[in-house]
């Protein structure tokens, strides 16, 4: 019997990013749901072990209270996470000081490098 595949989530309200994301993150071995809202990953995958979580900080129309990543470190304190900003300068409360930070707009070599990095916290 063969390991299930790593799970990994991301958070991003454009389809058409989301969708790269996702393939990146299918390419790299993952299992891969995604969810336009902090919310949204929540309901998703409640009761799921996520091992890999890449988020909009923060997603339009939510801010960083309650966002997923607090609660999905709670179940896996090893996640491996990379937050996507905007803005540099922009707060990431509650994500691990090994979060890698990607800055909205981003290229698919810079993307792949941020999931190889943030895998290796896994």
């Amino acid at each position: 019997m063969s390991n299930p595949k790593p799970l990994a989530v991301v958070i991003e309200p454009r389809s058409p990013l989301a969708g790269t994301l996702a393939e990146a993150l299918h390419a790299n071995g993952f299992e891969v749901l995604v969810a336009s809202t902090h919310a949204g990953a929540a309901r998703l995958v409640a009761q799921s072990k996520v091992d890999f979580l890449i988020a909009a900080i923060p997603a339009p129309g939510e801010d960083h209270a309650g966002a997923y990543l607090e609660e999905a470190r709670g179940k896996n304190p090893a996640l491996a996470v990379v937050v996507m900003l905007s803005d540099p300068n922009e707060a990431t409360d509650g994500a691990p000081a090994s979060a890698v930070h990607l800055i909205k707009p981003f290229d698919r070599v810079q993307l792949e490098a941020a999931i190889r990095q943030a895998m290796h916290t896994i």
